[in-house]
């Protein structure tokens, strides 16, 4: 009975044989903007497809497997079986963002502990750039066995050449009919200056060279007014994507700018700078921008096409009746208390670029009244508290709202040059929706302006804009153009190559401790790959030998129950009577 259990539970030794337990494996594939790199005759992420396909040969049909791929950490991860999770691979393409390998590990160790079986198991399939990891000294993972494709580590990384920025006015989006320049920045690996050209209208307007791990400058022609877009490329190598840069402007007129009460001498100081530039228009021209509201004064004319920003005052007196001045607008903000502590970078994922590293140390507290009907927008945040907010009134009027005053006492910006670009944004891109995000990263969300209603991708392929105002999916690089609903451009964004992508450099294996983890281990050849992965393997079930010996015994236990008919008990005979001698 013991042995037919014994068959029955399907024993297996732990041997070298091609079975294995069954295992939950996370399959991370790095299809991230390097892998789309020639090397020889084909691009490293076939390769890669090729070494995930070869593991996944051997997964079995009780396996559970989450494809994961590096490039595009958007997409759901979802457990299949082996046959979808080869589907799943080759149906992996290049993405044009940057792979976060720690991020992917630490996804793939969230993923197992939900897996209730047996083994868990991690297949690392990337060329193992090292900018794609973490700089932390905490091992990713610690239980669960890692498999690395790694031919990479022992060789030099391959040369490179690469445009890595590209800023258009010196981040100060053009004037219609002014002359600008752009600025490019390039990295050589081989230390040689890298030509480039810029290219509006598919015609090359401008050429010179970029020294290595330097700046060059290109003048731009003068635009008309509206919507510009163009690229600047270097001459191809064998990694493509980084050796184009996208950019995206909307020329416009300089625009108005109006002043009620006194913002203090550094908003006009920087004001003046901007007419003398001519990036405002005189003082007095009729020409629609912006006003700046100084403690909610000029709130009144608040409306349907106007733009305002609103400065609080250095008196706390003063706020009560700024409070009044925002409720009579329709503005559903209220400014609490002045909060004060250490200098605090301001930050938030829709935080502008000429708020990019100021600090505030004096705030006031900023709160929703009610429920408004079009929900605002925080822009900046101080330790977490709202620092800047937009958002429309019921008749129309837009207002942007700061929680300090400009002044030195209280934030960094007005003895920085970020203020003059500050107010250039604040009466340009903001007021008028004009100007441009500059240019993002692959991967990275873009924000949809509020009238739009579909975006268009490089390719050309529509997307519906969701509630959400954001669209994840950035994988190409190119021009994304968010049009209304009647098709009208709203607005366009450059997205390019993460400028990390263009070091190829991968992660030396004495920093595998502490970035992968000690159970790390290294393949080398594809034709080992197959014998590597699914550590742990079966060997030969135990069914047929157990339930062969329990048929053995049976047999035995017969033969001896056969034998033990066949003896005759007998009971001692009683000794005969004697008879004495007569």
């Amino acid at each position: 009975l013991i042995l037919l259990v014994l068959a029955g539970a399907r024993l297996f030794l732990e041997a070298g044989g091609t079975r294995h337990p069954p295992t939950a494996l996370v399959v991370i594939l790095d299809n991230s903007a390097s892998s789309s790199r020639v090397v020889g005759e084909g691009r490293v992420l076939d390769q890669l497809k090729e070494v995930a396909l070869a593991g996944l040969e051997r997964a079995q049909p009780d396996d559970r497997v989450w494809v994961l791929p590096a490039g595009q950490p958007w997409l759901p991860a979802v457990p299949v079986g082996p046959e979808e999770a080869r589907a799943l691979v080759r149906d992996v393409g290049p993405s044009a963002a940057a792979g976060d390998l720690s991020a992917s590990l630490r996804r793939a160790r969230e993923l197992l502990a939900t897996a209730d079986l047996p083994r868990k198991e991690v297949h690392l399939v990337s060329d193992l750039q090292a900018s794609a990891f973490d700089d932390g000294d905490t091992p990713l993972h610690t239980g669960e066995e890692v498999v690395v494709w790694d031919p990479w580590t022992e060789t030099s990384p391959p040369p490179n050449r690469g445009l890595t920025a590209v800023e258009v006015g010196g981040g100060l989006p053009p004037l219609m009919g002014q002359r600008t320049r752009i600025t490019v920045e390039a990295r050589a690996s081989d230390s040689t200056e890298v030509p480039v050209r810029l290219l509006l209208d598919e015609r090359i307007r401008a050429a010179g060279t970029v020294p290595p791990e330097g700046q060059a400058s290109l003048l731009l022609p003068a635009p008309s007014s509206g919507w510009v877009q163009g690229r600047v490329e270097a001459d191809p190598d064998a990694f493509r994507l980084d050796d184009v840069r996208h950019f995206a402007f909307q020329a416009r007129p300089a625009p108005g700018l109006e002043v009620v009460g006194n913002p203090g001498p550094f908003v006009q100081e920087g004001i003046a700078v901007l007419r003398e530039a001519g990036r405002l228009a005189p003082m007095g021209s009729s020409m629609s921008g912006l006003t700046v509201a100084t403690a909610g004064e000029g709130l009144a004319t608040l409306g349907e096409g106007r733009a305002t920003l609103v400065l609080p005052p250095s008196d706390p007196a003063v706020i009560p009746a700024l409070n009044r001045r925002l409720a009579a607008a329709g503005i559903p903000w209220r400014y609490g208390a002045l909060q004060a502590s250490g200098a605090v970078t301001l930050a938030g994922r829709l935080l502008p670029e000429p708020l990019e590293g100021v600090t505030a140390s004096r705030w006031y507290g900023l709160e929703l009244e009610g429920a408004p009907e079009a929900p605002p927008r925080t822009l900046a945040r101080a330790d977490g508290a709202p620092w800047a907010a937009e958002g429309q009134t019921s008749d129309g009027g837009r207002y942007l709202l700061l929680a300090s005053p400009l002044d030195p006492a209280s934030v960094s910006l007005p003895v920085s040059t970020r203020m003059v670009r500050f107010l250039d944004w604040a009466s340009g891109a903001w007021a008028v929706s004009s100007g441009g995000p500059g240019e993002t990263d692959a991967g990275g969300p873009l924000t949809a302006p509020r009238q739009a209603t579909q975006v268009l991708r490089p390719d050309g392929t529509p997307e519906e804009v969701d509630g959400t105002r954001s669209l994840l999916s950035t994988d190409q690089v190119g021009v994304y153009a968010f049009l209304d609903a009647d098709s009208a451009v709203v607005e366009l964004q450059a997205v390019n190559v993460p400028a990390r992508e263009t070091l190829l450099a991968s992660l030396p294996r004495s920093e595998w401790s502490t970035r992968l983890g000690g159970t790390a281990t290294p393949v080398e050849r594809l034709e080992r790959w197959p014998d590597r992965v699914f550590r742990v393997r079966q060997g030969p079930e135990l069914w047929l030998p157990l339930l062969l010996a329990a048929l053995l015994l049976l047999g035995i236990e017969s033969l001896v129950a056969a034998g033990g008919r066949g003896v005759r008990r007998t009971s001692p005979r009683s000794p005969a009577p004697s008879h004495g001698a007569s």
